[in-house]
């Protein structure tokens, strides 16, 4: 479930982008005077949402797969029976995160009419510091997925795991937690550079010229281009880790005969 509000805010971020810049490059190529070309405050602020949005919900994702795997690590026993409640209460979390975010950014500004290139300054420093928190929080979250795929080979090596519930709930983390390992490991290296790059280049918007900064600001937009390699990735991944699962069960299922001759002589020496 959170995987696929990850893929639909990066569907909503690429949509204000087409929004934007399709009106944008419309506005440029009609005969009109220079003034009129800025773009309709109205259309900036859906296309600006719907951007923003996108990018901080899905840069949420690896955190929240943490605390759902961490949850359903640590009540293994009844998590089963829940994980349904857990799983909508942690996305409508991590959707009004992003809401509570866009709602701050955009709060308190003097928006301009016609505003250029849909760049809505704000005079606070919270941008830098979502920047920062989301940095840090993807550290820890991504530290955390490995430490719970260690923690559950753990337990599913021990013999002190007695529920079915919590067995069958140690394996699906067995086969998940690899899977998620992955897309961890991609959106973390992604979320990590792209929101550092976005705090350096905030930090130099008063060194360099509007031109240069909205230039540098477009160059780091590459979330599209991420939403491609991980759909690419991990479908390769997907099906490795499958053939594998695929290829031991074949190995497990297949007895030797000498091995099953061996089991019946020992049943009928017992019934002696």
């Amino acid at each position: 479930m959170i995987i696929a509000v990850h893929c639909f805010s990066i569907l909503l971020h690429c949509i204000g982008r087409i929004v934007q810049h399709s009106s944008d490059l419309y506005l440029w190529l009609t005969p009109l005077p220079v003034c009129d070309k800025r773009q309709f405050f109205g259309i900036c602020v859906v296309s600006r949402s719907l951007f923003s949005f996108g990018v901080y919900c899905s840069s949420f994702t690896t955190v929240f797969i943490a605390i759902e795997r961490t949850i359903a690590t640590h009540l293994s026993r009844k998590y089963e029976n829940g994980k349904s409640k857990y799983g909508v209460l942690l996305v409508v979390s991590q959707i009004l995160l992003s809401l509570v975010i866009i709602i701050c950014l955009f709060s308190g500004d003097d928006f301009p009419d016609r505003p250029a290139y849909c760049m809505f300054y704000s005079r606070k420093n919270f941008a830098t510091i979502v920047e920062i928190v989301t940095i840090t929080s993807n550290l820890f979250s991504f530290a955390q997925c490995y430490r719970l795929y260690n923690i559950n080979m753990t337990l599913r090596a021990t013999d002190a795991v007695t529920n079915l519930s919590q067995k069958y709930q140690i394996e699906e983390n067995k086969t998940l937690i690899p899977i998620l390992l992955s897309f961890t490991s991609l959106d973390f290296v992604f979320m990590v550079i792209y929101f550092l790059s976005l705090l350096i280049v905030d930090m130099l918007r008063l060194e360099k010229s509007d031109s240069t900064y909205l230039g540098l600001l477009e160059l780091i937009q590459c979330v599209p281009v991420y939403a491609i390699v991980v759909i690419f990735v991990m479908s390769r991944v997907i099906k490795r880790i499958h053939h594998k699962k695929a290829v031991k069960l074949n190995a497990e299922v297949q007895v030797k005969d000498e091995a099953y001759f061996i089991y019946l002589k020992q049943q009928w020496s017992h019934f002696k």
